[in-house]
């Protein structure tokens, strides 16, 4: 199974101290807090309120302070101070219990229009941009106050429905970049919205910017590096769907660069498997197999000093730029280090039989059957397999076949005694059988599995798929999954029970291993 990129943004990962985003050289936020007296008697109010842990007494305090800063504050001398302290409040208001960031100005404290509604998101931004337009050198400080608590839950709030309701998620998005423009995190995130909305124009300026934002500090290397991915993959997809040739070179060379500065920039893992896999995307569109031949120089000269998954991930990409030996040999290190995973066997099994080397293929796809019985893919496979050692013997005894020979050439069968010919009949016929037999116990399945999905991570495993009734009565289906070490030994079992499936129905299946140790495969 292909490696699959994690949701792009972790957001619960992040703290409550967002990283400064400045460049060689910090300078110092110096903004006077400390007039009008309103200004001052506000700034103390903030800091009392931000050190309490009573709510009731916090919000006496941020009361204060926004009706001291708001109180004929326009004409107040010294805006930036004024508004680095309201600022502050604010951010502090949004944090506090049962406090929703759209709420009426009076239950804030602002001393004019009580009535009227508050967007605490679009207040905060706007206060904020009176201090970094005056001083430019005091984003590092007001992006702290930004990403705190509010902005957290906003990138939540968009990540949790970029699925279910991708208009919420871009509404949460669009927030979260008001509140907080100097994080990576809400520009990738509209940017995936607006992708899985068809509007690929609007995601690749915002792809960008987040990872133009993220290379402001190393602290966010690592949304950077997935902000790359998406814009690289989307470069990509549209590469291999666009027609005009100038175009298409635009995508390719964008998804090229992407890709390859992730390889620079992303050392081993995860990502670099997932660069390369893109790299090979961009080789297949462009036809520069030499090129692949680059990009995976080391999984082909060293493949043991890879994971599986490195080296499964090159040799999809090499069989899919039909490289079928080199593919081949990366399949066969793969199975090397997990010799019981279905994708190892199966990739072997099928570049051996597209080389007509139906011998060696035979234990993988027997292998197959046995961590996989229920796998109509795998039965064809065996049938494959089998029909191959049926064509060999069968050209041992009569000689090749019509299409095979020479144009012109008369067909000319072996000379061969008749024990020797009896013999070849009697493997042909036992291959045939084990062929047919196959093929009915494909047909007759009573249940077929098709598996969606397989992860291990710090020692626990996840399996999931579907199993389809194909019987004519309704029956209740129990799916059993035993997980193997490497050497093929049960590690545990586990069942999922899946209820009444009805005749021709689907049912969704996911089994979840105790966490233990060494589970490498399944069956």
């Amino acid at each position: 199974m292909s490696v699959k990129l994690r949701p792009a943004v972790r957001a619960l990962g992040l703290t409550m101290t967002f990283a400064v985003a400045a460049g060689a050289q910090e300078q110092a936020c110096e903004i006077n807090e400390g007039r009008p007296n309103q200004v001052a008697r506000a700034l103390l109010a903030v800091q009392v309120a931000s050190g309490t842990q009573n709510p009731a007494e916090a919000a006496k305090q941020l009361t204060s302070a926004v009706k001291l800063l708001t109180d004929n504050g326009e004409r107040m001398d010294n805006q930036p101070g004024r508004n680095f302290v309201l600022g502050k409040a604010l951010v502090l208001w949004s944090m506090q219990p049962n406090v929703s960031l759209v709420t009426t100005r009076g239950s804030l404290g602002y001393a004019t229009m009580p009535e009227g509604q508050v967007d605490l998101a679009a207040a905060i931004d706007s206060a904020f941009k009176v201090v970094e337009t005056a001083s430019p050198e005091c984003v590092s400080e007001t992006s702290r106050w930004r990403g705190q608590k509010p902005f957290v839950d906003l990138v939540n709030s968009a990540l949790e429905a970029l699925s279910s309701s991708p208009d919420s998620a871009e509404i949460q998005a669009n927030r979260a970049i008001l509140l907080n423009p100097y994080s990576p995190y809400g520009y990738v995130i509209l940017a995936q919205v607006l992708q899985r909305k068809g509007r690929d124009s609007e995601a690749f300026p915002l792809y960008r910017k987040g990872v133009e934002v993220a290379s402001q500090d190393t602290t966010y290397n690592d949304i950077k590096l997935q902000g790359l991915m998406y814009l690289a993959n989307l470069n990509a997809d549209s590469a291999e769907m666009v027609s005009d040739s100038a175009a298409k070179r635009a995508y390719i060379t964008a998804a090229n660069d992407a890709f390859t500065q992730i390889l620079a920039e992303a050392g081993q893992g995860e990502m670099t498997s997932l660069a390369r896999a893109g790299l090979c995307r961009v080789a297949i569109v462009t036809g520069d197999t030499a090129g692949l031949r680059v990009t995976y120089k080391e999984p082909l000269a060293n493949p043991a000093a890879f994971s599986y998954t490195d080296i499964m991930n090159a040799g999809v990409c090499l069989a899919r730029a039909e490289m079928t030996t080199e593919a081949r040999a990366l399949f066969r290190a793969a199975y090397d280090q997990n010799p019981w995973h279905r994708d190892a066997l199966s990739n072997l099994a099928i570049t051996l039989i597209q080389a007509d080397r139906h011998v060696e293929a035979l234990p993988y796809t027997g292998r197959l059957l046995q961590v996989d019985p229920n796998s109509e893919d795998n039965l064809q496979l065996a049938v494959l397999a089998y029909a191959g050692m049926v064509k060999k013997y069968r050209e041992a005894r009569t000689g090749p076949s019509r299409t095979q020979q020479t144009k012109g050439a008369r067909p000319t069968a072996p000379k061969l005694s008749a024990a020797v010919s009896d013999s070849l009949f009697r493997i042909e016929k036992a291959y045939t059988d084990s062929a047919v037999a196959t093929s009915e116990r494909k047909d007759k399945l009573a249940y077929a599995v098709t598996l969606s999905q397989f992860e291990v991570e710090d020692e626990k495993a996840f399996v999931a798929g579907l199993v389809r009734n194909q019987g004519t009565e309704s029956k209740p289906i129990t799916v059993t999954v035993q997980f193997l070490d490497k050497a093929g030994n049960v590690i545990q079992t586990q069942q999922a029970e899946l209820g009444v499936v009805a005749a021709g129905e689907t049912s969704r299946f996911n089994v979840t291993a105790i966490p233990g140790t060494g589970i490498a495969a399944f069956k």
